[in-house]
């Protein structure tokens, strides 16, 4: 398997990974309509750039639904504490109080802890239960928060209390926003919810500005009514002069929360699972000869098709398992499908990677 420029590709059945934040829409239409492609994946978490009502049927399309949860849970946390301890951190670079009397108490009843109150029983909303939402609200719950999830449709069994209310994720201290951008979720947070929110509410936004009405969010920063930390804004970046800049309720960040020492690359540990479970899943579900014996069925032979990149030169194509004959586990093919987007589905998706690993195909 190798890497190449997407000029480069075969006319018919190669393997896209696409970064599709880093072009234009224009470029991004010309990409996916060089060649006919088998399989697109977005190295992206979001699906957002690509008109899913146009998508081919006959082509493979998949995100990279986990690799970025992490740095973002990790952000949002950042985030949380940078404006829970906003009024002082407890810590002093040097100690500078004075020696105590002989008879003083250790610490005096009046200590100051700089301002801040930190996390312990604050309540936090996180919405969306991805990746990202399902990391940070373990952690916030490790911490001592009161976590709610915003879902559209809460579950039986969870540990964090669930709501599809708007108004009662909005009552909180802390909303951190790790939902999909879809025409469902589209200022989702309009001028009317934005408005019942508790007043003093923090809004964290680590997923699409175009959630969250962005002029309202910041009528109400002005105001003091909200606080607000946002690593994406509509445009990107804002006009200079802009008012979210200089707001001192908000603040901002250029779309880098997704960034860590692994980050880079972690795309490719996401199309690997992918690949490896469906091919998995398919070889148990349509019975031929082993993986052993027959190299159409190694992604790493000679015919398995060539993978395309188009804006990550120097990234290093993952070494995929060979897919086994044995059923995989039914729970390995359920963890990978968040990383398919409808209208792939499953059988879609199955039935694309049998096509890849067929003899000849280049």
């Amino acid at each position: 398997m190798e890497l190449r420029p997407w000029q480069e590709a075969p006319e018919r059945d190669g393997v896209l990974l696409m970064a599709p934040h880093e072009l234009s829409a224009g470029r991004r239409a010309e990409v996916l309509r060089s060649a006919r492609w088998s399989w697109v994946h977005l190295t992206s978490a979001g699906a957002d750039f690509i008109d899913l009502a146009e998508w081919p049927a006959d082509t493979l399309l998949t995100r990279s639904w986990r690799c970025y949860a992490a740095p973002l849970a990790e952000y949002a946390l950042h985030a949380v504490l940078t404006h829970e301890w906003r009024r002082g951190a407890p810590w002093q670079e040097r100690d500078t109080r004075s020696a105590p009397a002989p008879d003083a108490p250790p610490v005096p009843a009046g200590a100051s802890t700089g301002g801040g109150t930190g996390l312990w029983g604050a309540e936090v909303t996180v919405a969306g239960w991805g990746a990202v939402g399902q990391r940070l609200a373990t952690v916030l719950d490790a911490l001592g928060a009161r976590v709610t999830v915003l879902r559209r449709s809460p579950e039986p069994g969870s540990p964090f209390h669930q709501t599809s209310d708007l108004g009662r994720a909005l009552d909180a201290d802390h909303l951190v926003v790790a939902l999909p951008l879809t025409a469902g979720t589209r200022h989702l947070f309009d001028r009317a919810a934005l408005g019942r929110a508790r007043p003093g509410l923090h809004l964290v936004n680590v997923s699409r500005a175009a959630i969250v009405d962005q002029d309202a969010l910041t009528e109400l920063c002005a105001a003091g009514r909200l606080f607000a930390t946002l690593d994406v804004t509509d445009p990107e970046p804002l006009p200079t002069g802009h008012p979210l800049r200089s707001l001192p309720t908000v603040r901002l960040s250029p779309h880098v929360a997704w960034r860590s020492r692994d980050s880079d690359a972690a795309f490719a540990d996401d199309f690997a699972t992918i690949w490896a479970t469906l091919a998995a899943a398919d070889s148990s579900a349509a019975p031929g000869p082993s993986a052993a014996t027959d190299s159409s069925a190694d992604p790493h032979s000679s015919h398995a098709p060539g993978i395309s990149d188009v804006s990550a030169p120097g990234v290093p194509v993952p070494a995929v398992p060979a897919p086994s004959a044995a059923t995989p586990d039914a729970r390995a093919l359920d963890a990978v499908i968040p990383g398919l987007v409808p209208p792939t589905t499953g059988r879609r998706a199955r039935a694309a990677v049998r096509a890849l690993l067929t003899p000849g195909r280049s």
